[in-house]
């Protein structure tokens, strides 16, 4: 018996290492993505970078949440009156609520600043030195910027992990260098947004000619080094890698870049056929979940039920069972899908 419960705690550690290992690796990506932005926010406005990133770390679940990657919000800013811009429905403390929708990940930076430098309550917190960032992130609860009444333990415990605080003490042109000594080699158009990759030309010398006549050089362009295909997947919060397709790929394609097989995919992703496959939807490269992350689900415009399935990581035949309806269903914008539990009887 001893020996048995022995085998089955090692096995829980290492559910648990392999889970925290993913999870610090996708916060270390996330960093190295948008540091430069952090800093940049903290020249203009005196807020820690350090306190920035590690709210868009927790906010985003290291840049994986629904709300990062469909309106590039990044720090959970909802509507309020104010707000004229896009916006987004979203299940958080209640079922659709409104959150601003942005044109860029920059853009979220910028209005995460205004949001704590124009708001009375957080005045107080920029009397703070922009080194003193367990002062800000407890401030940051006392003001009330979350629920979480250990809000501001876990922004401190992640800036400490990953060594934020060291961004508090460089301006934007020392970045990629602290990237680099933080955590390691990083593609430089990973890490600075101003970066342009200098087009490189190379001269193909003239043959020679039999009547010594000048003969004109030809100049061509090195082709450029193909972004690591690994670069654009993502960890959805049910615990599954997927990319998002882009236009004009194919399945065949997708199997032989991420070396893996066609049936695979189609069996992992429920095609029956790989001309199914459509840009803009997500592609998993493993199988599905039989429940969601979250409870309830809020239908967008235009979509369908399998399309939702994808979004949302749940297995279409669950998707079904749980809202009592079959494949011919079509839902309607608004409407509120269940990914947990069974929807109730009418």
């Amino acid at each position: 018996m001893i020996e048995k419960n022995m085998t089955k705690l090692f096995f829980v550690l290492l559910f648990l290492s392999i889970t925290a290992y993913g999870q610090s690796d996708r916060e270390v990506e996330y960093v190295q993505r948008h540091a430069y932005y952090a800093v940049e926010e903290m020249e203009k406005y005196k807020i820690p970078a350090s306190i920035t990133l590690a709210q868009g770390i927790l906010e985003t679940g290291g840049g994986q949440s629904r709300l990062a990657e469909q309106a590039r919000n990044h720090f959970g800013i909802k509507c309020k009156k104010e707000w004229t811009g896009e916006t987004i429905t979203h299940d958080d403390d209640a079922i659709g609520e409104c959150f601003r929708k942005y044109n860029s990940v920059q853009e979220s930076y910028r209005d995460h600043s205004l949001f704590l430098a124009e708001r009375p309550y957080y005045k107080k917190l920029f009397d703070l030195k922009l080194t003193d960032y367990k002062g800000w992130a407890h401030g940051l609860k006392k003001a009330g910027y979350a629920t979480n009444p250990r809000y501001g333990h876990i922004l401190i415990s992640k800036i400490e992990n990953l060594n934020l605080q060291q961004f508090d003490h460089i301006n934007t042109s020392q970045v990629y260098d602290k990237l680099v000594a933080l955590y390691g080699p990083v593609d430089r158009k990973i890490a600075d947004p101003l970066f342009k990759e200098e087009v490189i030309l190379a001269v193909e010398k003239p043959k020679a000619q039999k009547d010594n006549k000048p003969q004109p050089t030809k100049t061509i362009e090195v082709p450029k080094r193909e972004e690591n295909p690994r670069a654009r997947v993502k960890r959805h919060p049910i615990g599954r890698e997927y990319i998002v397709v882009n236009q004009g790929e194919t399945l065949s394609g997708i199997a032989k870049l991420y070396d893996t097989e066609v049936d695979k995919l189609m069996k992992y992703n429920e095609l029956s056929r790989p001309e199914e496959l459509r840009s803009n939807q997500y592609l998993y490269f493993s199988k599905k979940r039989n429940r969601g992350a979250k409870k309830y689900y809020k239908v967008q415009k235009g979509e369908n039920l399998y399309v939702i399935s994808q979004k949302t990581g749940i297995k279409l035949n669950q998707l079904l069972r749980r809202n009592r309806v079959d494949e011919s269903y079509k839902p309607k914008e608004g409407e509120t899908l269940y990914l947990r539990g069974r929807k109730p009887r009418s």
